[in-house]
């Protein structure tokens, strides 16, 4: 078993190292076809890794596990299968950024912010801060750089703080690298401590869209997933003002995990509630200063009502509420599920952090592959259980065929998706979600046992 994991690895680094290799823009056919590669030996793995032995698995993450419950120590297997993932996001490292221009303005908001400007209140496209901008800034996409920033006030924190080190691209990528780092490092303690086994790390550390997007493109999403994997592991074993603290950082970063709120109810107390909302208040407090603004949000509201990209039910929504009133119902839909899990999953059950954000993703005006980065640390099966995680876990991988549009964009037709891309993403999902169906209704002859988390349900 352990051998097939590792010659998964291997074709996840040769398939990777070639994706990276290639102008991913002007050969996007070639780039997602070989992240399709990827793609399949990372779910051959994961296979592999639900096949071991149910002598791994642990109790619930909400006590310690017993004396040897997590099964044997680290095996070298093991990390060399983490050294591997090392190597393919230093291979994208050296590539990035590859599809996204993202990293350039997060240098701009950066900049700005030394010179006590706000982000919120100036574009790059203005003529009057034209005296500091960088060939790094330069490179910001036109329709961008007419607008005033739109990422929330620790995300701009983060660009201030590597920006005052080293203003370019590979510094924020390194500093997004080591996020994605501590990501896989708080995983690995998690399931440690919780005695599962340490192979499910690899549901992260191996994603493709994990290495993609924060090796490969920098995305600042990763800062936000591991403080959302802060805040998860500090509820799962009852740390209320470090999880309150650490919702309150994710949802700084990008408005997103807002729809967990729910998750947290009456699990952490009030007094920490109100340490969270005043974190929020006092990020946004600089930036409220400098615009008079009660609540900055730069070209939120541009955002909402103009750009689209692979959300076709939002396309649905907008047809009879409007822009304003389908963003609604995506927000509701995240409450309504989280409310829904609160009742339902204990606080270490992945489904419950993951199933309210992916219901408002899904019915977001624009689903970019790096926002479903979120959803890839709690795509962990739990022992004996029907993997109902596993429909958002083939969105993840599915989302990355998104990046054809690359295609159509440089021959001048527009950052429009072919048609066939939503039928085959969303496709992915449905028949990933009937397979899932199928088991629960199934297995022992009726509806299986609802899992509870990263182990025994």
């Amino acid at each position: 078993m352990t051998a097939r994991i590792v010659a998964c690895g291997i074709v996840l680094l040769v398939a990777l190292s070639a994706a990276a290799a290639i102008d991913a823009r002007a050969n996007a056919e070639a780039f997602v076809a070989f992240l399709a590669v990827a793609s399949i030996a990372y779910l051959t793995a994961l296979h592999a890794i639900t096949r071991q032995p149910p002598s791994v698995d642990a109790p619930p993450l909400i006590r310690p596990a017993p004396p040897g419950a997590g099964g044997p120590g680290v095996s070298r297997s093991l990390l060399f299968c983490l050294a591997l993932a090392l190597i393919w996001r230093i291979v994208f490292l050296a590539a990035s950024p590859l599809v996204s221009d993202d990293v350039y303005r997060y240098i701009w908001d950066g900049r700005v912010q030394q010179i006590g400007v706000s982000p919120y209140a100036i574009a790059p496209a203005d003529p009057t801060g034209a005296v500091l901008h960088t060939e790094a800034t330069r490179r910001i996409d036109p329709t961008s750089a007419v607008l005033p920033s739109v990422y929330p006030p620790l995300a701009q924190r983060f660009f201030l703080l590597v920006t005052l080190v080293d203003d370019s691209a590979v510094a924020m990528t390194l500093a997004v690298l080591l996020c994605d780092l501590l990501v896989v490092a708080l995983l690995w303690h998690w399931f440690t401590a919780a005695g599962r086994s340490r192979w499910w790390v690899l549901a992260y550390a191996w994603h493709p869209l994990v290495a993609l997007e924060g090796a490969g493109g920098a995305h600042v999403d990763l800062l936000g997933t591991l403080l959302l994997v802060a805040a998860a592991y500090a509820l799962a074993w009852r740390r209320s003002l470090l999880a309150a603290v650490a919702l309150a950082g994710a949802i700084a970063v990008k408005f997103l995990p807002v729809v967990l709120l729910p998750v947290f109810w009456r699990r952490i107390r009030p007094i920490d509630a109100v340490a969270g909302t005043a974190v929020i208040l006092l990020l946004y407090l600089p930036f409220i200063t400098a615009t008079g603004d009660w609540l900055p949000v730069g070209s939120l509201g541009t955002y909402v009502a103009q750009w689209r990209f692979n959300g076709p039910a939002f396309r649905w929504l907008e047809a009879g509420l409007g822009a304003r009133g389908a963003v609604v119902v995506a927000v509701a839909a995240g409450l309504g599920v989280a409310a829904y899990m609160r009742r339902t999953r204990l606080p270490y059950d992945p489904a419950a952090w993951a199933w309210p954000l992916a219901a408002t993703l899904s019915l977001m005006p624009a689903v970019y592959p790096w926002y479903l980065v979120w959803l890839v640390p709690f795509l962990v099966r739990p022992a004996a259980s029907p993997p109902v995680i596993w429909p958002l876990g083939a969105w993840t991988l599915a989302s990355t065929a998104t990046y054809v549009v690359w295609t159509p964009f440089l021959a001048g037709e527009g950052w429009v998706l072919p048609a066939w891309v939503e039928l085959a993403e969303y496709g992915c999902v449905a028949a990933a979600a009937i397979w899932v169906w199928r088991r629960r209704t199934t297995a022992a002859g009726g509806p299986a046992r609802r899992p509870s988390l990263w182990g025994r349900g």
